[in-house]
């Protein structure tokens, strides 16, 4: 009853936010000026940016007509830095039914994962994918998805002002919320708010989540566009209770009891706290005047411009457990502290970027055909282990730089490079060459094909080499992970299928017994899939398919199957007043020895126990779309009912039972 409460105060401040906004932004629908709109984009073609983190896919820029009239209600957003925006590369929002359903975070683009008895909770892909991350790195890897990083923030570019607030509650009093607020206070000056909240105290005793994440974003641009500015605070606040798993599978799967709270849980007071926070700046400057508007010459190239960008971020895990005796741990190393876990680590990154871009005002001839870009970064990162008082500091410099042309109107060819010189991880390299190819040209064509292939060597994750908890401690010196990926895909309209290749070596692990180990062999991982959105007059079928093998399976642990499949019927009703979809949606992957999860460490390891999987999770939905309103009813795995109680995800963690959600989402203009 207090968790409704606080979620119902929350609720009733942002809408006092959402008004006092409307009353304060000055943006006029009615009188867009025409230099502000944007150019058409194709939102298929989105590559994310290379420069800030993540994996680095280089855009080409398109320079299109602008259109004559424009429905002001639409939005269009970059993510994470400006050099998105010079590279035109906009994405319009959602505001589609058919994905309505989904507000698990795991289950936003059709995401497949192993996870716990609870959304919020830890969690691994059920596709494999090597990381390509080079340096120092502070992902948290098992629980990322609900952590706001710096490169996915989005940055709007508004015709007027629109919010959005969703709310779902569920079974077992699980809430969810999201708001997105964005304004233009005054011209060129716009601000954005992005909330989210998962909260669900959780079928089993000790799996209560409790995560919260939330962004403010700014950007101001001189109205002749030579200066530009855009900057973010982000904090992410993960709080989550941890049990362990179940003592006794069989308890579950003679459904003993109805009550999932009677079952007897390993861990009785144990919890993580995970704090994500930081910030980015960053800047450019055109190195030219904008041309003169009585100027009827098109320049031939353009001296580009300068960015400054700088980012500072900082994590704070921890995990505690009031019982480190408990018989879960027996397997394992004697406890520094016998009477309380209470592992720390504070890290924390600050970064400084400076780049130079050939691209200014894209008004240029040259800047329709090549685009150039090349820069350094430098990190100072900190980390403190727990039960070490001693921070340990790495500095990392690392030059890149690529290039991207437009080749006979239908073939866009891109290439990057980046190389690590630090006292932690020197050495790290990347470097990724891709074409994307029409058939036809890039407004008349049956699809088109991209093809890439990327290097890369890089230092393990810091945690492998290096680690010292209550429990688990350790010192290795591992080799380089290096891997070459290529990648191919054919996408035409919503339908795409493709294939990634793995070649690796020194692939690093955490074993059965929770000890980091290193394949130094050369393996492979292969992967087929097929996706996207099919529709047929009313009925359509929304899926995602992945095939996987590879050549180590007792290392790497993953389905040979994998897939998600959505089948639904569409239609308008009361004279095309409102719009209904109802449907079924399956997700299923074939049995395989999933991961175990060991919670001090906030890790999945290799288990040889039981298999998961080769079972069915069935979905029944119906959303209504009424103006600028979207209601939702689900049920949740319907077939929980049936009486196969093996429907598990993570080794001793079952999946959650059959459970109902009605959600709202709201859509507010001016």
């Amino acid at each position: 009853m207090l968790i409704s409460k606080n979620i119902s105060s929350e609720i009733i401040i942002i809408i006092c936010v959402l008004i006092s906004l409307n009353a304060v932004s000055q943006t006029d629908s009615t009188m867009i000026n025409q230099d502000s709109i944007p150019p058409a984009v194709d939102t298929t073609s989105y590559l994310p940016d290379s420069l800030i983190g993540g994996t680095p896919k280089l855009s080409i820029l398109k320079e299109k007509e602008k259109p004559e009239i424009i429905d002001s209600s639409l939005i269009y957003f970059f993510e994470g830095s400006m050099e998105n925006l010079k590279k035109n590369i906009l994405l319009d929002i959602d505001t589609s039914i058919l994905n309505a359903h989904k507000f698990d975070p795991l289950k936003i683009n059709n995401g497949m994962y192993s996870t716990l008895s609870n959304i919020g909770l830890a969690h691994k892909p059920l596709v494999f994918k090597l990381d390509k991350t080079t340096g120092y790195s502070l992902q948290i890897n098992s629980f990322d998805n609900y952590v706001y990083r710096s490169e996915g923030v989005k940055y709007y570019k508004l015709y007027i002002p629109q919010s959005k607030i969703s709310y779902v509650m569920g079974s077992k009093k699980e809430q969810n919320l999201h708001v997105d607020l964005k304004r233009e206070i005054i011209k060129n000056l716009t601000i954005g708010f992005n909330y989210s909240l998962n909260n669900s105290p959780g079928p089993y005793r000790r799996s209560k989540s409790n995560n919260t994440r939330v962004y403010f974003t700014g950007q101001y641009y001189t109205q002749n566009k030579r200066y530009g500015i855009a900057a973010n605070y982000r904090n992410s606040r993960i709080r989550v209770e941890e049990n362990g798993g179940l003592v006794n599978d069989s308890v579950f799967e003679n459904n003993v009891e109805s009550d999932r709270r009677l079952f007897e849980m390993n861990l009785t007071n144990a919890s993580q706290r995970l704090i994500n926070s930081g910030f980015f700046v960053e800047q450019y400057f055109n190195l030219l005047k904008p041309s003169k508007r009585n100027d009827s010459s098109e320049r031939k190239i353009d001296a580009g411009h300068l960015s400054y960008s700088i980012n500072y971020e900082r994590n704070q895990l921890i995990y505690n457990d009031d019982n480190p005796l408990s018989d879960f741990y027996a397997p394992y190393s004697t406890p520094i502290d016998s009477t309380t876990t209470f592992d720390s680590v504070y890290q924390s990154k600050l970064s400084n970027k400076l780049m130079w871009s050939s691209l200014g005002y894209n008004e240029d001839k040259l800047s329709k055909v090549f685009y150039m870009y090349f820069g350094a970064q430098h990190k100072l990162v900190s980390q403190t282990m727990a039960y070490d008082s001693v921070a340990i500091a790495y500095n990392e410099i690392k030059p890149f730089g690529g290039i991207s042309l437009n080749l006979f109107k239908s073939m866009h060819f891109k290439a990057y490079g980046e190389l690590i010189l630090s006292d932690y991880s020197g050495g790290d390299y990347k470097l990724k060459a891709e074409i994307d190819q029409y058939l036809g040209n890039e407004n008349n064509n049956v699809g088109r094909i991209d093809a890439s292939i990327e290097l890369l060597s890089r230092k393990p994750y810091w945690w492998y080499e290096n680690y010292n908890s209550n429990r688990f401690r350790w010192t290795n010196e591992f080799k380089k992970e290096n891997s070459m990926i290529i990648s191919g895909k054919y996408t035409w309209r919503n339908l795409s299928a493709g294939l990634v290749f793995n070649t690796f070596s020194n692939y690093t692990y955490l074993d059965d017994s929770v000890k980091p180990q290193q394949v130094t062999n050369t393996e492979t991982h292969l992967q087929l899939f097929v996706s996207g959105n099919l529709k047929i007059k009313k009925f359509g079928m929304d899926t995602r398919l992945v095939y996987q093998k590879v050549s180590i399976p007792a290392i790497i642990r993953v389905p040979d199957f994998s897939g998600l499949l959505n089948i639904y019927f569409r239609s308008n009703i009361f004279k095309d007043a409102a719009t209904v979809q109802t449907g079924f949606q399956i997700n299923y992957y074939t049995a395989f020895y999933a991961d175990a999860y060991m919670p001090e460490l906030r890790a999945f390891y290799l288990q040889n126990d039981k298999k998961t999987g080769n079972y069915p999770f069935a979905d029944f939905y119906v959303s209504l779309n009424v103006k600028r309103a979207i209601l939702f009813f689900k049920a949740a795995h319907l077939n929980s009912y049936l009486g196969d109680y093996r429907y598990y995800n993570t080794l001793h963690y079952p999946g959650r039972d059959a459970r109902f959600y009605f959600g709202v989402s709201w859509r507010f203009y001016n």
